[in-house]
């Protein structure tokens, strides 16, 4: 059963990446360890700033690299539970994601990250909307990381042939 493996990728990739993002995961150095725990509240402080200060440059800034690092997280966790999936059902026609048609590869990435960047995008326009009363749709300007992204990331799998 093809869902069964896409579950058991999904559930450890979703662990994977929780370790990783609060920095207690093995694989990762000390200096990295400590580095992830400062990232996310660095970040929301910046944000907090930017938003009460009204500085909508810096603001624009944050919300395309939030966005553009939440895309590749996104891309790269798609790959991995593909992948995963693969390793598990090995003897039951599971394609590896290296082995999917550039369509099937830009559907994949497109919908893992589209759908993680739009909750960031649109908590984005939350905070800000709840400390400056406006509804600032320039926010969504870090989505245009998306298309970049994924020109990156389908670059990289093509090189990788």
């Amino acid at each position: 059963m093809k869902q069964k493996e896409f579950l058991v990728a999904f559930k450890e990739e979703f662990w994977y990446q929780l370790r990783i993002k609060f920095g207690v995961s093995k694989e990762m150095s000390t200096f990295e360890k400590y580095l992830r725990r400062l990232i996310i509240p660095i970040y929301i402080s910046a944000l907090v700033v930017f938003t009460h200060y009204q500085l909508e440059p810096l603001l624009i800034l944050l919300t395309f690299v939030g966005c553009t690092w939440l895309s590749l997280i996104a891309m790269d966790a798609i790959k991995r539970i593909f992948q995963r999936r693969c390793e598990l059902g090995k003897n039951r026609g599971i394609r590896d994601f290296d082995d999917f048609s550039f369509r099937e590869k830009i559907i994949s990435y497109s919908i893992s990250a589209l759908t993680l960047t739009s909750i960031f995008a649109g908590g984005m326009v939350l905070i800000t909307f709840n400390r400056t009363g406006e509804l600032n749709v320039n926010l969504f300007i870090g989505m245009l990381s998306l298309p970049l992204v994924l020109a990156y990331k389908l670059s990289n799998d093509r090189q990788r042939r």
